[in-house]
């Protein structure tokens, strides 16, 4: 199948996301100077911006690639939270079902970039605590009731509190029930929770983790060790991504794919991208070594770009000519 082919079948494709809202904030400046007070950089502050991130930034990827989106979050009773209501609603997901939660601040995370596009300094503020019952009750709730008019449900899971191992667990469950695909970008500690899950993303280190292995995984043993996580943790498929070595996928076969080799501006976002990509593969049923090829042209597509990013127009349809 072409990618201009898989591409295709991603239109319209209703997807869900439940996970982990942020939002990035970025100081652009211009370095001028070391500091007299400390052998710091001085930056010249010269514009800021700020968008949505974390789960939100998968969603705004899946919709970039054509699908219908839904989403169900987490958000603090602050002004941060306001600005991310402010600007889901400007990417396309207005109808996101944001729980507030006033014990706990937006996540946030703020860049300080120097020259355009060198990171000096990011600041995080966060709770990453599980919410409470109350709160993690709502989130699956809202996930149930929209899980009728969704083809896939991805979970985000950053850690940061909003996706609770209790529904983790009865999200899949519910999924496999009415036979929709749940995905997920998790974490290795996480892992156990998503017996049962469609596919689950974990990175080089993460994998490495969750195999207790002393040195990171090489190209040549990824697929092998896909299949290891994938049995162990009873999930159908599981993919590791390797970064700038492509990534490897593990389901009823082992295979990897190379990485697009490109002139790296910002690699931020660019897992939220094959996650976003590979979900909605699972949507259209194309698993298999042409959607994590798809992946990694996404991937590569965005890591283009400073700060997190979506593939544009443009990215996609020189994509879908190759």
């Amino acid at each position: 199948m072409s990618l201009g082919d898989l591409l295709s079948r991603f239109q319209g494709r209703r997807a869900l996301v439940v996970g982990d809202l942020m939002l990035d904030e970025y100081i652009f400046g211009r370095a001028t100077r070391i500091s007299q007070e400390a052998p710091v950089m001085v930056v010249r502050q010269s514009s800021t911006r700020a968008v949505p991130g974390g789960a939100a930034n998968v969603a705004a990827n899946m919709i970039a690639m054509g699908a219908q989106v839904g989403m169900v979050g987490v958000v603090g009773d602050d002004a941060a939270g306001e600005t991310l209501a402010r600007s889901l609603g400007e990417r396309g997901l207005g109808d996101a079902h944001l729980v507030c939660d006033p014990s706990r601040p937006t996540t946030r995370k703020t860049r300080v970039l120097a020259n355009h596009a060198h990171q000096v300094l990011r600041i995080d503020h966060e709770e990453s605590d599980p919410v409470a019952e109350e709160i993690e009750a709502e989130v699956v709730r809202a996930v149930l009731a929209r899980l009728p008019e969704s083809d896939v449900v991805l979970i985000s899971d950053y850690q940061k509190g909003a996706v609770t191992p209790i529904g983790i667990q009865q999200i899949v469950e519910a999924c496999r029930s009415k036979g929709v695909p749940v995905v997920a970008n998790a974490k290795p500690r996480s892992l156990p929770h998503y017996r049962g899950a469609t596919l689950v993303s974990l990175n080089r280190i993460e994998a490495t983790q969750a195999l207790a292995l002393t040195e990171p995984i090489h190209p040549e043993d990824a697929p092998e060790a896909a299949a290891e996580l994938r049995q162990r943790s009873g999930i159908e498929c599981m993919l590791v991504t390797l970064g700038g070595d492509g990534m490897a996928a593990a389901g009823a076969q082992s295979f990897a794919v190379p990485a697009v080799r490109v002139e790296v501006y910002d690699e931020a976002g660019a897992g939220d991208t094959v996650i976003a990509t590979v979900a909605l593969g699972m949507a259209a049923d194309a698993f298999g070594p042409d959607l994590l090829r798809l992946a990694a042209q996404t991937a590569a597509a965005v890591v283009r770009k400073v700060g997190v990013a979506v593939p544009t127009p443009e990215d996609l349809t020189e994509i879908g000519e190759l």
